[in-house]
C-alpha cells in the first residue's frame, strides 16, 4: 500500500515517465511482483545509486510504494493510485509492450 498523502497530478506523472530509466522500471513493476533493488540493477545493468533515484523519484510522486523486509525494500506499484492514473499507466503499459513485440518481430 502506498504511504501518500496527496494527490498525483497530471503534468507531474507524465514528467516522471518522460525518464527512459524510470519508464522501463515501470514497464518491469507494472502488473509484476515486487522487486528489490538489487533485481533492478541486474534487470537495468545500471548502479545502484542511480537506480535508487530513479526509485526514489517514482516513490515521492506516489506510483510506487515500498516495504522493508529486514535489509531488503521490495517495490511495487502503488495499490491505491486515482483511476484515472491506472487508466493511463495502464495504457501506457500496453504501449511499450507491443512496442517491444513489434520491434522484436522486424528484427
Amino acid at each position: 500500500m502506498s504511504d501518500n498523502n496527496f494527490t498525483i497530478r497530471p503534468i507531474e506523472l507524465f514528467k516522471v515517465l518522460s525518464d527512459p530509466t524510470r519508464l522501463k522500471i515501470f514497464q518491469i513493476l507494472f502488473k509484476k511482483e515486487a522487486r528489490c533493488v538489487g533485481d533492478l540493477v541486474e534487470i537495468l545493468d545500471q548502479p545502484q545509486p542511480t537506480i535508487s533515484r530513479h526509485l526514489n523519484h517514482l516513490k515521492k510522486l506516489g506510483i510506487l510504494s515500498c516495504v522493508r523486509d529486514g535489509t531488503w525494500m521490495w517495490y511495487e506499484v502503488a495499490d491505491d493510485l486515482p483511476e484515472w492514473c491506472l487508466s493511463i499507466l495502464d495504457i501506457t503499459y500496453k504501449q511499450i509492450v507491443n512496442k517491444d513485440i513489434d520491434m522484436s518481430a522486424s528484427a
